[in-house]
């Protein structure tokens, strides 16, 4: 007997280890799948939504087949081996089959088809297709082991089903994690599903042992009463488990939608929410493992615990307000720093689980308390099939509910409560309906009374503050908007929540979760806001850029404002744009008449779609594509910045046709960026990249030909006009001056930044750049381009300098620069200009005093550093006769006693204000040689990077290469400036003809 006891626990210990295993690989593919999908259906949203009723469907059917035909099979163990090694093998050919899949998709299947509900009817089939097969067998899994090891082993039937399911559980939340936050980086996609499979055959394998090894695996006795109708106990029981699997999910969804407007919607809050969730199932499970067994009336306990359940529901969402402030106080006691966003994470899963985890805890008992009851019943094994079965297609039902009708039908807080009430009068029609209860009636009644209290105080004391809901805590630290601010617009979409907010100047702004996307000066008489710049050049840009701009077409609606600025051009007769979230374009109603065109003009097309799909589906073909998702850390959006999407979008171009793609610079760094950039560039054959402010980049792509050149005349209407006065750009040369570089010299500094790209299968942007809005870091080099020290626009990017001044746009400071060095100009005979910045105008009064009369004695540190700082502000944005007086012909600073390094300095900025190049490399050269003790640290980076420049322009490579390995290690640098030598060492490089690229360290 006592070996017989020991087998038995070494076989539910091997039980627990494998389910957790199986669990761990199970959550895996479902995380994995999530991604998969989201690139074939559009929005992660609605990936994750299907993926899980797929994988819960599937689950029921393998269930539910399970317990019709398996009660039979004379060894259980065995069975769920053989399963497992299929799940492995299937997962082993996932990748292929998904290319396969969309590649028949996209090539064949929607062009062919004239509808969008036919589209979108066979995504859906596809997307079931691929994932339902491995979700039947997932299905199969937990009855075939909790019957096979209740079979073998003496330990309780309640006690080992709360074993299997915490372990299962508790696996699948570590699956979760691991997949996102290690497999994903490491391995990508299609790696992920390999370490999947390899966890399934190895869960097989110790199947196969387990199965050797059980004592008396022989098929189970029949059921008492198989052949009577299934009981009342026994319908009640299912329909109990079909309505808290449908109020799981309902608080599964709903909780992640809350909280995203708290955490952030990226990939690693979602799964960080997942494993919260999951993690309480687990507890929960394990909590009533060693006690199940011991409660005489399973169905009572379950009515309590469902009472319970719904309870802590609504107790999440009377804490829900306060989860803004906890985020709000952690984000301001954190440094911003790389290890900080490791704290973050861990703070995250904390406001996850004290949201979510005592619902989830209450949740995570109810499937073994069903279980035993109807096993009680005289069901007999099938009972573990078919509550499984209920449970996974309520499930599906919650998922179907929570994502199209309950939350953007009656929002967030009431679809919380129908589900938290769902529970409470499933408990009280349990404790009602109990063997037990029959003659006691108090608990039932005490629980009506509980829940229409709680119910009450929930829709009253319940904040869903929208002042918090769109503050975007997440990311600036402020667990509401300033009082002075008001919201005119908010709700819950099918995908997100949209809200708009106004502030006391009239200034509205629209923000997806909480996250600004787009603002705009409705008061008249105020200026342009940045965001209107952007908007607004992200039009203008192909409009001037293709002769015959007919169709177009804009992905994300955003205010509108692109939009109303394209159908501003006569020549546009079609713009089509596509937004996959409807309450976006309801929202940016808010914006007219500002954006009035957007929604009036017949010429305009709003679809509600996922580009992808809808490019393919009504195979339409454009002069101009103008790409603006939101930013690419928000989950799902960083497949609209991959090598695939690039891939796909020259096949909806026309010949010689233009695309447009914003991407911002600040959250995220260069290397990030640079990896959007190879992306693109691996299929356009040219591009251009423009800056609209100091933080937003366009780039304006070809596929089949050069981008060519702007002609402003192109956009020179009456109604055009005035768009283009609105944001300073109504003089000619306005629109080129925010122009930083072509193809061919941005791909070598792209080279020195990073040569990775960002792919669908290996999502770079997805996973990294959280960190980098989470530490609010902006991608310097780019950023810094258009003011650089230098003139690296001009001569390497071949970006001209204008003629005279420009209109007045502080949004982009290079203007402000150009301005400034023309007022140097003029005041460098000591004339004091009004309009002179004051730091300017300091600097230059220490040039003149002090370099221009050798009043500096024997200490040249201020002087050197002063004379490149007023070269850094004027010799990048002055033409060369621009300069006589100032740089060229000097008519200062001719003392005779002038120290030979300052002598040697002035005279390298005189060659190169004169665009001598080959003389800026020999004094540079001569400076570094002869005065490199002298130089301060700043003004040798400066001086070698000048000989540099130099050096690329005249042709010298030799030198260039040279000067960068001779004073490698002894010229300190900054990170941005010895990106600028990687730069230039790349173009020595090419011009030698050894493309192999300097990555800087």
């Amino acid at each position: 007997m006592s070996e017989s006891r020991g087998v038995s626990r070494w076989l539910v210990t091997g039980a627990l280890t494998v389910f957790a295993l199986s669990g761990a690989a199970g959550l895996i593919y479902q995380a994995i799948w999530s991604q998969y999908l989201g690139l074939f259906l559009g929005h992660a949203a609605y990936a994750q939504s299907l993926v899980l009723a797929i994988f819960m469907g599937g689950m029921a059917l393998g269930a539910w087949w399970v317990s019709r035909h398996g009660t039979g099979w004379r060894n259980l163990l065995r069975a769920y081996g053989h399963v497992e090694l299929v799940i492995g093998i299937a997962a082993l050919l996932f990748h292929h089959e998904f290319l396969g899949v969309t590649s028949l998709a996209y090539s064949h299947v929607f062009p062919a088809l004239s509808a969008g509900w036919l589209t979108t009817t066979f995504k859906w089939i596809s997307a079931v297709v691929l994932i339902l097969p491995q979700s039947i067998l997932l299905g199969m899994t937990f009855p075939l082991m909790s019957n096979g090891v209740m079979r073998a082993s003496s330990a309780g039937g309640g006690s080992i089903l709360g074993g299997l399911y915490f372990s299962n559980s508790i696996g699948a939340a570590i699956g979760a994690l691991i997949a996102t936050f290690v497999l994903l980086p490491w391995i990508g996609l299609p790696g992920a599903m390999q370490v999947g499979a390899a966890l399934n055959i190895v869960v097989a394998l110790l199947a196969y042992l387990l199965a050797a090894a059980a004592p008396g695996a022989v098929p189970a006795a029949p059921a008492a009463g198989s052949a009577a109708a299934v009981t009342s106990v026994s319908r009640v029981l299912l329909a109990a488990a079909f309505i808290t699997g449908a109020s799981s999910f309902v608080y599964e969804i709903g909780w992640v939608r809350m909280l995203s407007l708290a955490l952030g919607s990226t990939v690693h809050a979602f799964e960080l929410m997942l494993a919260a969730f999951i993690g309480g199932l687990a507890f929960g499970g394990w909590w009533i493992r060693k006690r199940i067994d011991g409660y005489a009336d399973a169905m009572k306990v379950g009515g309590y615990v469902q009472v319970l359940m719904g309870l802590a529901a609504l107790v999440s969402l009377l804490l829900y307000d306060r989860s803004f402030d906890w985020v709000a106080w952690f984000l301001q006691a954190l440094a911003r720093t790389e290890p900080a966003y490791i704290a973050y994470n861990v703070v995250s899963a904390a406001v996850a689980v004290a949201i979510m985890a005592p619902a989830a805890f209450f949740a995570g008992m109810t499937l073994p308390l069903f279980t035993l009851a109807l096993l009680r019943s005289g069901t007999g094994e099938a009972a573990v099939g078919r509550i499984y079965a209920a449970n996974t297609i309520g499930a599906i039902f919650g998922v179907f509910c929570a994502v199209h009708l309950l939350i953007p039908g009656l929002g967030l807080k009431l679809a919380m409560i129908i589900a938290a009430l769902a529970d409470l009068v499933l408990g009280a029609y349990l404790l009602r309906s109990a063997p037990s209860a029959q003659e006691r009636r108090g608990p039932y009644f005490a629980v009506l009374v509980v829940i229409a209290i709680s119910t009450a105080v929930t829709l009253v004391g319940a904040r869903f503050d929208p002042l918090a809901m769109s503050a975007g805590v997440y990311r600036t630290g402020d667990a509401r908007l300033d009082a002075e601010q008001k919201i005119v617009f908010y709700r819950d979409g099918k995908t997100a929540s949209i809200g708009v907010r106004e502030t006391h100047n009239g200034r509205r702004t629209i923000a997806t979760n909480g996250k600004p996307d787009a603002s705009i000066n409705m008061k008249p008489g105020t200026e342009a806001s940045v965001d209107e710049i952007t908007m607004i050049m992200a039009a203008l840009l192909p409009l001037s850029l293709h002769p015959a701009p007919v169709d177009v077409a804009n992905i994300g609606f955003g205010s509108g404002l692109t939009t109303h600025t394209v159908l501003t051009d006569p020549r546009v007769q079609r713009v089509d744009t596509i937004e996959i979230e409807p309450a976006m374009i309801e929202g940016a109603k808010m914006f007219r008449p500002a954006v009035e065109r957007a929604y009036s003009d017949p010429r305009s097309h709003l679809h509600i779609e996922d580009a992808r799909s809808y490019f393919t589906a009504h195979k339409s073909k454009y002069d101009v594509i103008i790409s603006e998702p939101s930013n690419p850390w928000v989950s799902g959006v960083a497949s609209l910045f991959s090598r695939e999407f690039y891939r796909f979008v020259p096949r909806h171009l026309k010949p010689k046709g233009l695309f447009v793609q914003w991407i911002q610079l600040y959250e995220i760094n260069d290397e990030l960026v640079s990896t959007v950039i190879n992306a693109l560039s691996e299929t356009f054959v040219d591009y251009r990249v423009y800056m609209s402010n100091f933080g937003d980049m366009m780039i304006v792509a070809s596929a089949d030909g050069p981008v060519g050149d702007l002609d402003v005349s192109r956009i020179d209407g009456e109604e055009l006009n005035l768009v283009r006065r609105r944001v300073a750009l109504d003089l000619p040369s306005d629109l080129g001056f925010h122009a930083v570089g072509g193809r061919s010299g941005m791909a070598p500094l792209v080279e020195a930044i990073g040569d990775r790209a960002n792919s669908d299968f290996y999502p770079i942007l997805s996973l990294e750049a959280p960190k980098t809005r989470f530490r609010s870091t902006m991608a310097a080099t780019l950023v810094g381009l258009p003011t650089a020290d230098l003139p690296f626009l001009e001569l390497i990017n071949g970006v001209p300098l204008p003629e005279g001044e420009l209109s007045p746009s502080p949004a982009y400071p290079r203007v402000m620069y150009r301005t400034m060095a023309l007022r140097v100009v003029q005041s460098r005979g000591g004339t004091d200009v009004p309009d002179l910045a004051l730091d300017l105008s300091q600097k230059l009064g220490l040039v003149r005093e002090r370099v221009g009369h050798c009043r500096g004695g024997t200490d040249f540190a201020s002087e050197l550093q002063a004379l490149r700082d007023l070269a850094a502000e004027t010799v990048p944005y002055l033409k060369a006769d621009e300069m006589h007086g100032l740089w060229i012909d000097r008519d200062w600073g001719r003392c005779e006693q002038m120290a030979p390094v300052v002598a040697g300095l002035l005279d390298l900025i005189a060659a190169q204000a004169a665009r001598d190049h080959g003389q800026t490399l020999a004094k540079a050269e001569r400076l570094l040689v002869e005065h490199r003790a002298e130089l301060p640290d700043q003004v040798a980076d400066y001086v070698l990077r000048a000989g540099m420049l130099g050096g690329v322009v005249s042709k010298d490579y030799a030198a260039v290469l040279r000067l960068a390995e001779t004073y490698r290690d002894s010229v300190r640098s900054t990170p941005v400036t010895l990106l600028h030598r990687g730069w230039m060492v790349n173009l020595a490089r090419a011009g030698q003809g050894d493309g192999k690229p300097a990555a800087a360290p």
